[in-house]
């Protein structure tokens, strides 16, 4: 069984997967991990008002932006989970190992199976809450969310136009890296808007940024 397998054995749960992903960012949001954990947003608020509870993690605020980031006990944790980690993933005995990994590979399987549909129905059910959330925004916030789904599909164009005309990565880089302006304004726009400004809004333009800078590191 690889170190890989090792550590998803033991550490698949997501409430696991969330506290290091936040330890990994020191600060974050919400939308963030859902999609680094690959779970509804729906699961992970409730995952993250449990973490909260526990005493875990805490929200912050830096104007009308909410993040998520650990405690000092939450750090704690992390240290102990990182070094549980370690641990696993050192080598096992051969025999031991192989045992293992075929138990762990029907377990994952069957792991696999159950969660599918249940986690279908409930991406299908949050995208379905969501657009139903949209429609309630107020004006600004749609305008903001409109600008920023806007700049994510004109720099997916370019990145892709890139891509087909062979260009290289300097060059990529060069056409993209001025969007990185357009973040900074529309981070301003909602650091400066007049009404609260709803996660769905932060949590679009944080994934923008993210797309943009992985388009920028390739």
């Amino acid at each position: 069984m690889s170190d890989d397998d090792a550590e998803k054995l033991f550490l698949q749960e997501k409430p696991t997967l969330a506290l290091l992903i936040i330890g990994s960012m020191e600060k974050t949001y919400a939308s963030v991990i859902s999609k680094e954990i690959d779970s509804t947003f729906a699961h992970t608020t409730r995952i993250l008002t449990k973490m909260e509870q526990c005493g875990l993690i805490r929200f912050t605020f830096e104007g009308r932006i909410k993040f998520v980031e650990l405690t000092e006990y939450g750090k704690d944790v992390e240290i102990a989970l990182k070094e549980f980690r370690n641990v696993i993933r050192e080598a096992a005995p051969p025999e031991e190992a192989e045992e293992a990994g075929e138990a762990g590979e029907a377990a994952a399987a069957g792991s696999v199976r159950e969660g599918s549909a249940e986690y279908a129905a409930g991406k299908a059910a949050e995208e379905a809450g969501e657009a139903e959330k949209i429609k309630e925004l107020d004006t600004i916030n749609k305008e903001i969310l409109e600008k920023i789904r806007n700049f994510r599909e004109k720099i997916k164009n370019i990145h892709r136009e890139a891509l087909e005309q062979g260009d290289s990565r300097d060059m990529i880089s060069r056409k993209l890296g001025p969007y990185s302006r357009d973040i900074k304004k529309l981070r301003n726009m909602i650091e400066t808007a007049e009404s609260p400004i709803d996660e769905i809004v932060t949590g679009s333009l944080e994934e923008s940024s993210s797309l943009l800078e992985s388009y920028l590191k390739r």
